[in-house]
């Protein structure tokens, strides 16, 4: 592995963190436990060293204990799956994946579980049936729509794993928001909110361009402080080694393109914040839904510094699994 040392994001938001994190990172472990998403005392200690209570509290610091605790169990299934994908048998089988991603919208519809289900469909449907509990039609419909474009990008992980294709740059940054499951982790921020986004302010030139450059910081992030471990484990889908492959650079000088363009990025997310009160004035948007809006805003602003700050506490960096060494639920598509 060539020598490259990791710059420090500027990233100029609050550090926050949820006063509820002790209460949901008890949740979610016994949650994960009783679901058999993990078993045994290590695959424990790694869950709880990873710490998906920490994040959670950090990327919704003003969330209540129900959605805090709900957001922590989506997340740990997020980890859990996105394992599946990087280290076990279905993250080289593309048929395997396939399968895996039509029974995962089957669980979205709302289809009845079979005997076949398992752990990572269980787990789907229990977060399915309690957010629906806390969410309006619309938002969870938007939700489903969002997490089955990350299971379909999944599959495409798996071909390109399976062929040994490296994407090109665009191809990667095109996917890269699906891959980290971006767009429905900040729909979360509305249900955290209790408000919606009307649908004039949401397709908006500044407020699209807010939340598609909050995605890539938060990406650019991922892949900058997961990169030894990527490396470590052979996966290419980061984009610095996108960027050594493609651009005939060093890893070094890949490195400094994704946090200069972390920067960059940031830039652009301030500018278009700068530009939303005229949308409001076009649109004659009222108080209360300015209001709203600009708490999504601040949301977004939490989950680049927040998701920054649990990358450098969090454990899930600088574990050594390799391929093979977690434990697969293929057996669940057997049926």
């Amino acid at each position: 592995m060539p020598d490259f040392s990791l710059p420090d994001p500027q990233i100029p938001f609050p550090s926050k963190l949820n006063p509820f994190e002790s209460i949901v990172a008890e949740h979610t472990t016994a949650w994960a436990r009783r679901l058999n998403l993990i078993e045994g005392e290590r695959a424990t200690s790694r869950f709880t060293g990873e710490s998906y209570s920490r994040l959670v509290a950090r990327l919704y610091p003003e969330a209540s204990v129900p959605i805090l605790a709900l957001a922590a169990d989506l997340n740990s299934w997020f980890h859990v799956y996105d394992d599946q994908f990087e280290l076990a048998e279905v993250g080289s089988d593309p048929d395997l994946a396939r399968r895996m991603a039509e029974r995962f919208s089957a669980v979205l519809r709302g289809e009845p579980l079979d005997t076949t289900a398992g752990p990572i469909m269980h787990g789907l449907a229990d977060i399915r049936d309690r957010m629906r509990l806390h969410a309006a039609p619309s938002w969870w419909h938007r939700f489903a729509d969002h997490l089955q474009d990350c299971f379909k990008t999944a599959q495409w992980e798996v071909d390109n794993r399976t062929r040994g294709l490296i994407p090109d740059p665009e191809s990667y940054v095109e996917h890269k928001l699906n891959i980290a499951y971006v767009p429905p982790s900040f729909d979360l921020i509305e249900l955290v909110e209790q408000f919606e986004v009307p649908t004039e302010i949401r397709v908006s030139a500044p407020y699209r361009t807010m939340v598609h450059e909050a995605g890539h910081v938060v990406v650019c992030t991922n892949d900058l402080i997961g990169l030894h471990r990527e490396l470590a484990q052979g996966e290419f889908h980061n984009l610095v080694i996108v960027f050594w492959n493609a651009l005939d650079c060093s890893l070094q000088e890949a490195v400094e393109l994704v946090n200069a363009n972390i920067s960059l990025r940031v830039e652009t997310f301030l500018a278009a914040k700068g530009e939303i009160q005229a949308t409001f004035d076009e649109l004659g948007t009222d108080y209360n839904t300015a209001n709203g809006t600009m708490r999504c805003v601040t949301g977004l602003e939490n989950w680049m510094r927040g998701y920054l700050d649990w990358a450098r506490e969090t454990q899930r960096f600088s574990d050594p699994l390799l391929r093979g060494q977690v434990k697969g639920f293929q057996h669940e598509l057997i049926s």
